[in-house]
């Protein structure tokens, strides 16, 4: 089956940061989102979260950022770019 994935990067305020990590976590639960990847950096103004997710459709996963953006405390959510690996390079190093 194929699926989509798209990786988030985005902040969130000092104040309650961890019920706001929480809360994040469970959108993405509720929208039966995969979870492939969570990194979170503590930062002088709050805490930086990455997370990459995968979904069945793409819808899926713009409705999970709006969500997301719709949070208390989330600051504005930037898509990362998805980095492409060619095969045939990779097999050429090893």
């Amino acid at each position: 089956m194929d699926t989509t994935q798209k990786s988030y990067r985005f902040c969130i305020e000092p104040d309650a940061a961890i019920a706001t990590l929480e809360a994040a976590l469970q959108v993405v639960r509720r929208l039966d989102i995969e979870l492939r990847a969570l990194r979170t950096t503590a930062t002088p103004y709050g805490v930086e979260v990455q997370m990459r997710l995968s979904a069945p459709e793409e819808d899926i996963l713009t409705l999970c950022r709006m969500r997301l953006h719709n949070l208390i405390g989330v600051l504005p959510i930037r898509e990362m770019p998805t980095l492409v690996v060619n095969n045939g390079l990779r097999q050429a190093a090893t």
